[in-house]
């Protein structure tokens, strides 16, 4: 199949020109602006020859394609009559879309810190409930603030990452959230009930932990902020603008935005925990046996705001134990399904899965196992909502957030942790047995892991000039410095997902990307923010710096070389200003990818946590 031929099935499936409001593409994906969702078949789509994926996202459908999507757009462009570069629509489900990735957006960043505090506070709890260290002494006092510092200080951590996200001075957020947590303005609410600045009322509050006063601040802060860089002449505005936006925002924070967001947080938690302890069962129930299919949807990230503001008011949180159930369910449908598959690639992929969700890592199992045999996703909904019902009956807590059920254990620690195992347990198990009961339809030999398979992604006229020739084995240099992430912890599905093949991923902290080895580009896009490379051994790398920076179209970013020029390893490849990229609120973790990693024998990633460039960052072996 052509890359005309595939462009037309492409359209075919989506529903038809009709369909199609607007297209796009970045360096993988070719994106599909639709009336209705409805209309794609997704099925047919994923078995194309050249598909590698494809992902529904709002109204956009994502048709991930690889390095063949720059020549499918320009193939796909003159069969529809529609906008270019028009993906975002006009649709509920597009602002719901952008509510969720806005949420997203917020508390991803901060989660990390939250997971750390959460599993020391497990920790904590377990010596103390083993009477292993005195609650009077240093050590237990100590740990406690280390504990709770993550906790305490939430509005901090918001301010930065609301700041980037709405794009505006990320400093001067944090100096806002500041105020609220200062513990002169704490001492001054709890001594008097009717503070006033320059006239105007002040709402007695506790801003410690909170987390909807300074997402509302910040909100308003970002439209203040670029409002006065207009109408402030630039000699004044490094001066004015700051110094303004302080005098303007916090008094606002304080007189309304602050007392709003802490009625409307802690009524939104509040109201949960009184529904979950007066009806855990059902509660449980019905959070364990829909989650997978709000993770598919995208809406789970809806519970973080609740989960953090739980922990950071009350202590504990009761929904991490319910998602923990539905997560083993996951883990074992997954593994019947490895038991049972004829399919010898699709059962090394399930085994993967399995072993990943029992971790906590559910992405795989969900989008590449359970979602694509259908039948299996019944038995993880039943399974999540027995064990969420058990969790629920019980008031499991957790001292924080984690992910699965090996990675959350140090959450649970304590009073319930025994109904935290069994509840795990059991949805393990429940999701296992039903897998068998039920069956599934076998994946057919031929279409195994169509995710992976870039054997397919040839064009049926020139098969020839589409295979790689390997020569030898080799060393593959890092081409930035930073600190390496596994690939699965990229937070976007088709690099975690490895749908473009087997890599790592390197969070920069020098703007500069360097020639990994001698080849040659092949292609360069023309954004700038991601370059193809091939090897003289026949390595081919893609190094796309950033998530979703395409839509920078180019700005921040810098290129040295051009399509089809040769490269040395050392050579300056590209530069970009991470610090604008941030500001604009885009993640710059690069992922680097061998999109020919499955002719290889193994590929061996760099075990260093931080790297320099022209470090070794992975092995390539061939196959014999």
């Amino acid at each position: 199949m052509n890359d005309n031929q595939l462009a037309k099935e492409i359209l075919k499936l989506s529903g038809g020109e009709s369909n199609i409001k607007g297209v796009t593409h970045c360096v993988t994906r070719l994106r599909l602006s639709v009336n209705d969702t409805k209309a794609i078949k997704v099925s047919e789509l994923q078995v194309l020859p050249g598909v590698l994926g494809v992902n529904v996202v709002g109204n956009q459908l994502q048709v991930i394609l690889g390095g063949k999507v720059h020549a499918i757009y320009d193939a796909f462009l003159p069969l529809v009559n529609v906008s270019i570069n028009n993906t975002e629509g006009d649709s509920k489900e597009g602002l719901v879309s952008r509510f969720l990735d806005t949420l997203s957006g917020i508390f991803t960043p901060i989660i990390p810190a939250i997971i750390g505090a959460g599993l020391l506070k497990g920790i904590l709890i377990f010596l103390m409930f083993y009477k292993i260290v005195s609650t009077d002494s240093d050590l237990f006092k100590f740990l406690t603030i280390f504990s709770d510092s993550a906790f305490y200080f939430i509005p901090v951590l918001l301010a930065f990452s609301t700041a980037i996200r709405f794009k505006c001075n990320p400093y001067v957020a944090v100096a806002i959230a500041g105020i609220l947590v200062h513990p002169n303005l704490i001492a001054m609410m709890n001594e008097s009930t009717s503070l006033k600045f320059i006239g105007i009322p002040i709402t007695n509050a506790s801003y410690a932990s909170s987390v909807l006063p300074i997402i509302l601040g910040v909100w308003l802060m970002s439209y203040v902020e670029r409002w006065l860089t207009k109408v402030i002449p630039k000699i004044l505005k490094t001066i004015l603008v700051p110094l303004l936006t302080l005098l303007i925002i916090a008094p606002i924070i304080l007189a309304v935005l602050g007392p709003i967001g802490t009625i409307v947080g802690n009524a939104i938690g509040q109201g949960f925990i009184d529904f979950y302890l007066h009806f855990g069962i059902l509660a449980g129930a019905i959070i364990g046996g829909i989650y997978p299919f709000l993770v598919i949807l995208g809406m789970h990230v809806g519970f973080t705001p609740v989960m953090v503001q739980s922990l950071s008011k009350f202590g504990v949180d009761y929904m991490m134990a319910l998602f923990v159930s539905s997560n083993s369910a996951q883990a074992g449908a997954t593994f019947a399904v490895y038991t049972k598959t004829k399919n010898k690639s699709f059962k090394a992929l399930a085994g993967t899965a399995a072993l990943n969700a029992v971790i906590g890592i559910t992405e795989p199992a969900l989008f590449g196992v359970t979602t694509k045999l259908k039948r299996p996703l019944i038995a993880v909904s039943i399974g999540g909502a027995i064990g969420g019902a058990i969790a629920g009956a019980f008031r499991v807590q957790a001292a924080g957030m984690g992910t699965g059920p090996i990675a959350g254990i140090p959450l649970f620690l304590g009073s319930t942790f025994v109904y935290f195992i069994i509840s795990s347990l059991i949805s393990l198990v429940v999701a296992f047995i039903l897998t068998l009961v039920i069956g599934f339809e076998d994946i057919p030999e031929a279409n195994a892991d169509v995710n992976t398979n870039t054997a397919k992604d040839l064009d049926s006229e020139t098969p020839e000039q589409a295979i790689t020739e390997i020569t030898a084995d080799q060393k593959i240099l890092s081409p930035l410095s930073g600190e390496v992430i596994p690939l699965h912890q990229v937070n976007d599905k088709v690099f975690s997902q490895k749908m473009m093949g087997e890599g790592i991923a390197v969070r920069p902290n020098i703007g500069k990307v360097v020639a990994p080895f001698d080849g040659v580009v092949v292609m360069l896009f023309e954004t700038k923010h991601a370059i193809g490379l091939k090897s003289h051994d026949g390595c081919e790398l893609l190094i796309h710096v950033g998530l979703d920076t395409v839509e920078l179209k180019g700005e921040h970013f810098k290129a040295h070389v051009s399509s089809d020029q040769e490269i040395k390893a050392g050579d300056l490849l590209l530069e970009f200003d991470m610090g604008q990229i941030q500001k604009a609120g885009y993640d710059t973790t690069t992922p680097i990818i061998i999109t020919n990693s499955n002719v290889y024998e193994s590929i061996t990633d760099t075990n260093q946590k931080e790297i320099h460039s022209s470090d070794v960052l992975m092995d390539v072996t061939i196959k014999n």
